[in-house]
């Protein structure tokens, strides 16, 4: 049975246990406006074409099958970042319908980009509480907390239609997601296969550094820095550019200050204990 849309376009994304005492407040210049957003919804942009491109030179038999599992993770983890902002900067109704749809064939039933950022804005405002819904991913050991984050997009699906119901627009948005995920695939089932594990491992990743490695530590739930060594980083920097790492590097204040732009983090001072 379908429902009405329920989901709130002014989100709030703002720490709900935050610390009483906060005594500092990032000045407006700082913070994320309507440029911002407009960059991200063309970087966004540029990025799933080229998941698109990538597929479909390899779907036409132009480049071998396996690049795709090089290239594949190299581009959706700098859109997976990107994406990320983007949903800090704009309101589903702000971006353009095809950001709206958000697909990369990543599954053939799953949520768009209102669902998505409802669902970020609650793990801000609960992060790592029984109100967090990622929590799933954070909880328990490492590998466990991985598998959970490599089937994140049904888990996501299954959770959002339980708690709100299935609305018209979704429905409709999954069917145009269903139906081009089947149309593709069926072009050459062999090579979609190899973008779709490439493609599933880097989401599973992507989520599982976002919430297991960033919100707990040695069982211990909150919002740690990056356990990863500087020269790490200086690799990572050159393949995904330094602001989208921002975000990993940043992520304390970036929770206490979810609308300061990544580029700004490091301006902040340390968050409260």
């Amino acid at each position: 049975m379908l429902v009405p849309d329920t989901v709130n376009s002014t989100l709030d994304d703002t720490p709900l246990l935050a610390s009483a005492g906060r005594t500092f407040s990032p000045p407006a210049a700082l913070t994320r406006d309507r440029a911002d957003a407009r960059h991200y919804v063309r970087v966004t942009l540029v990025l799933v074409c080229l998941l698109y491109v990538s597929l479909g030179v390899a779907l036409f038999r132009l480049i071998p099958a396996w690049l795709l599992l090089l290239v594949v993770p190299l581009i959706y983890l700098r859109l997976a970042l990107a994406l990320h902002e983007l949903l800090h900067a704009a309101s589903a109704p702000e971006v353009p319908a095809f950001h709206r749809l958000t697909m990369i064939f990543e599954t053939p039933i799953g949520l768009g980009y209102r669902e998505h950022r409802a669902i970020h804005f609650a793990h801000h405002r609960f992060a790592s509480t029984d109100r967090d819904p990622e929590r799933y991913q954070i909880i328990g050991g490492a590998w466990r907390a991985f598998g959970n984050a490599l089937i994140s997009p049904e888990h996501a699906l299954v959770t959002w239609i339980r708690g709100h119901g299935l609305s018209r627009q979704l429905a409709g948005e999954m069917a145009v997601r269903f139906i081009a995920f089947v149309a593709v695939a069926a072009i050459a089932p062999s090579v979609f296969l190899v973008y779709w594990i490439a493609l599933r491992l880097s989401v599973g990743f992507a989520s599982f550094v976002f919430h297991h490695v960033l919100h707990s530590l040695h069982g211990r739930l909150g919002t740690f820095p990056l356990p990863v060594p500087r020269a790490v980083m200086r690799i990572a920097e050159v393949l995904f550019g330094r602001e989208p790492l921002l975000i990993l590097t940043e992520h304390e204040r970036h929770h206490e200050w979810p609308r300061v732009r990544a580029r700004d983090l490091p301006l902040l001072p340390e968050p409260p204990a």
